[in-house]
């Protein structure tokens, strides 16, 4: 019971996943992210909750490969159309005879981040076209 209310404490949401790709356990969080309830999360597909399933898929592999993957980005997919920007972390886990026993990851919602970043770009891309517009007009003899 204390472990639960550890993981449904979190804001991130956060999945356990099976050797296989399976989803086999998620928080609350990763219900609002994606729309579905956990018992329609458990048991399906990974991969199939992003925009991109392949990349998602290929995140997923790697921890397998390097113990761990760091900031991965990937799209939630709503069942609504909301997507939501993640920065995915995740690392296997074992069971008590030390043996793997899937991959615990945990994404961290960056949709706001990147609109602000897309914002500042925008702006810096605006007054670079100023700039190349005003250069040339200013005379000082």
């Amino acid at each position: 019971m204390y472990s639960r209310s550890l993981l449904e404490a979190s804001l991130d949401p956060l999945v356990t996943i099976s050797k296989e790709g399976k989803i086999t356990d998620v928080n609350k969080a990763s219900e609002l992210a994606t729309g579905c309830s956990r018992e329609e999360l458990i048991g399906t597909d990974f991969s199939n909750y992003f925009t991109e399933p392949e990349k998602a898929r290929i995140g997923y592999r790697n921890v397998f490969t390097e113990s761990l993957v760091k900031d991965y980005p990937l799209r939630i997919k709503h069942k609504s159309g909301k997507i939501i920007d993640v920065l995915y972390n995740a690392t296997i886990y074992n069971n008590p005879q030390g043996e793997i026993q899937g991959v615990f990851a945990a994404a961290r919602d960056i949709t706001e981040r990147k609109k602000n970043e897309d914002k500042i770009r925008e702006s810096i891309r605006k007054n670079e076209l100023m700039n190349e517009k005003t250069s040339g007009c200013w005379r000082f003899d």
